[in-house]
């Protein structure tokens, strides 16, 4: 069972990583199977960190446990903790893909003619946000990008975003917070909601009764089915 491919430093934790490069490494080091003892000797994880990593793994289905017949314990990457990786790994090849040109010694992004939508996406994960400007700035949208949403409150100006990408789960404010407020500024502010967790579809609901339930995305979701989503939203702004 130990025999996985081990092709990346994402095998060894170390320094300040966010949880989503934990629960790659986990998932990674779990796709063929892993004592929870071989978890902790590959990366700076302690006892706690591991026992918090799969639970919450295990809790969404992303990995499952079984026994040997000494009655070991093995964690296993489910297919839909498969799906995850390969989502993380594609968000990952995006932020390092280098898509900057030099024009007269400034670094600026080449767009597709014509008059691009503007973009408000608010997540408190610095590298998701990071990876989504990118993505959509290739595919042709202005973004602007904000970690906190006190200081995306702050700096919003009504009339500038064809739509704004609010993350749910935030620090400070959440995404229905957040778009409240800024509806008393801004009436015709459009937004979607972008989350990993089911259970927040009903407190959307409960918010927003009137609003289209396709406004709420959910985590995880490929680069192309989220340009897919924004373009369905703005085509008709």
């Amino acid at each position: 069972m130990d025999n996985y491919d081990l092709e990346s430093p994402k095998d060894y934790i170390g320094g300040q990583r966010s949880k989503f490069d934990v629960m790659a490494t986990v998932l990674h080091i779990c796709l063929r199977g892993s004592l929870k003892n071989h978890i902790i000797g590959k990366g700076n994880f302690s006892d706690a960190m591991v026992n918090h990593y799969l639970s919450i793994l295990l809790y969404h289905d992303l990995v499952d446990s079984l026994k040997d017949e000494n009655g070991r314990t093995y964690y296993i990457t489910t297919e839909k903790g498969s799906q995850f990786l390969s989502h993380y790994r594609e968000m990952q090849e995006m932020f390092r893909r280098s898509a900057v040109t030099e024009v007269d010694g400034r670094q600026t992004r080449s767009k597709p003619p014509g008059q691009a939508k503007r973009i408000m996406v608010v997540d408190d994960e610095d590298d998701i946000t990071s990876a989504m400007r990118i993505g959509l700035e290739d595919s042709g949208f202005k973004v602007d990008v904000y970690n906190d949403p006190l200081v995306a409150l702050f700096n919003y100006r009504p009339g500038t975003y064809d739509l704004l990408i609010l993350d749910v789960k935030m620090p400070k404010m959440n995404g229905f917070e957040l778009y409240k407020e800024i509806k008393k500024h801004d009436e015709k502010a459009e937004a979607c909601f972008l989350t990993a967790f089911e259970m927040y579809s009903t407190d959307f609901k409960k918010n927003f009764p009137a609003m289209d339930e396709k406004r709420f995305i959910q985590k995880p979701i490929t680069l192309s089915e989220l340009v897919e989503k924004i373009r369905n939203f703005t085509d008709g702004i």
